[in-house]
């Protein structure tokens, strides 16, 4: 009889703990932070003005109490608010709790390109470098002699750095399931 109670009392343990917190009605407060995990690849390509991407909360979002206004996992829509090659402005758009969706201010999102090694940094800049200052000092050579080499090499190996610096950056391009970080500008109230 005692092992009977253990495991019915064991089992209904196991049942309390599997049941999802529940969400409560009030005010998620201005300043709350809400991560979203994208469901889909964002990219300066794909990405225009206005358009929207849906992701998912990777957190509960509670109130000043601790109660969960949000539950981990709910729909989250994220609006691009600006874009470019080499930047992306996103900001969530709404969020959808229990079947209704709920409009949301929050902080922008600014998501640059990624930054190749800038000038001295990797094997191309040296390539850039030393290639632009052999070509001066040549060229500098055959017009003015020794003084010309080293005016013609220091020119050459300057022109190959910016060459190297004006070609270094990446277009914008977020991964599928990357998380991004929000904070509410808003209180919002459900």
């Amino acid at each position: 009889m005692k092992r009977l109670l253990l495991i019915l009392l064991a089992s209904f343990g196991v049942g309390i703990a599997a049941v999802p917190p529940q969400v409560s009605r009030g005010t998620i407060p201005a300043g709350a932070i809400i991560r979203v995990r994208t469901n889909q690849t964002i990219d300066a390509s794909n990405a225009a003005t206005g358009r929207v991407f849906t992701g998912v909360l990777v957190d509960d979002v509670t109130n000043k109490a601790g109660a969960v206004m949000a539950p981990r996992g709910s729909p989250a829509e994220l609006g691009v608010r600006s874009v470019s090659n080499h930047e992306l402005a996103l900001d969530v758009v709404s969020i959808t709790i229990n079947g209704t969706r709920y409009a949301v201010l929050s902080s922008q999102e600014v998501i640059q390109g990624a930054k190749k090694p800038g000038v001295g940094k990797n094997k191309r800049t040296a390539k850039f470098i030393g290639g632009g200052g052999a070509a001066g000092t040549v060229i500098g050579a055959i017009a003015g002699g020794g003084t010309g080499a080293l005016v013609g090499g220091l020119v050459g190996a300057g022109g190959g750095a910016a060459a190297q610096t004006l070609t270094r950056g990446k277009s914008v391009h977020v991964p599928a399931e990357s998380v991004l970080t929000f904070r509410l500008e808003q209180p919002l109230t459900k």
